[in-house]
């Protein structure tokens, strides 16, 4: 009787069955998984925007981890360096496209790469202050380039960079660099005008993972059902009619 479920036609059935439902539950799983990194990252973030302002110096410490330091807030002094300044391109804000505005901060010992925030495109924003200046806001880590990102420009004099990829900006920077740079929060001297803008916090919600990681389960099972259906209809058509096993009416 299982003759005819063994065939190389319907081995071919079985394998190309078995392997979309694995793909399937793969993929439910892997949007759990999401969620749950997304969960780790909310939690870290609430937690660590919650802790005072300090010193960059008494919180970005040799020793320190820069993983368990992203999202902390801190203050530095110094005075822009403008010389360095340059920009990040292919940012979006408010659904408006734009870029951010980057410059070197030095404290003296070191020099801090500030995130001063977000500009629209066409937009020209003001020069940064050349005086000294009080800078507020969150230590991020430095950036990666995924595969299939975006390739920086191997110019050492570029100005335009497609991430926070500190040691490549660093490169330009005629100074000791900071592991991790800012994204601010406040400056004082207050810049004037709307420009550049603020770069808020990711937002806090779970997203659609749960919701898809239940459809895929969904799939999956009607996938499954779906061939053990078509598998015992043939089975039991094979007691009449031994043809119905040719796997031409799947």
């Amino acid at each position: 009787m299982l003759r005819g479920l063994v065939s190389p036609r319907w081995i071919l059935i079985h394998i190309a069955v078995g392997s979309l439902t694995l793909f399937m539950m793969f993929l439910g799983f892997w949007q759990l998984n999401r969620l749950e990194v997304k969960r780790v990252l909310n939690e870290s973030i609430i937690s660590r925007t919650a802790e005072p302002v300090m010193p960059i110096a008494d919180v970005l410490t040799p020793n320190a981890n820069p993983a368990d330091l992203e999202w902390r807030r801190v203050s530095l002094e110094g005075t822009y360096k403008l010389d360095d300044a340059i920009t990040v391109i292919n940012r979006s804000q408010n659904n408006t496209a734009g870029y951010n505005v980057v410059i070197p901060l030095n404290t003296g010992n070191q020099a801090v790469i500030v995130n001063r925030g977000f500009v629209p495109l066409a937009i020209t924003p003001p020069p940064p202050p050349s005086t000294p200046v009080t800078v507020v806001g969150f230590l991020r880590l430095s950036q990666q380039r995924s595969t299939l990102g975006a390739v920086d420009s191997s110019d050492p004099n570029t100005t335009e960079f497609q991430r926070f990829d500190i040691p490549r900006i660093a490169a330009g920077i005629d100074a000791q660099v900071a592991p991790m740079f800012v994204q601010v929060i406040q400056e004082t001297p207050t810049p004037n005008g709307p420009w550049p803008s603020v770069v808020g916090l990711p937002s806090l919600g779970e997203g659609s993972h749960l919701s898809y990681a239940f459809q895929w389960a969904f799939f999956s099972l009607v996938s499954l059902t779906g061939w053990i259906v078509v598998i015992r209809r043939k089975w039991r058509a094979q007691t009449n009619d031994p043809v119905a096993l040719e796997p031409t009416s799947v």
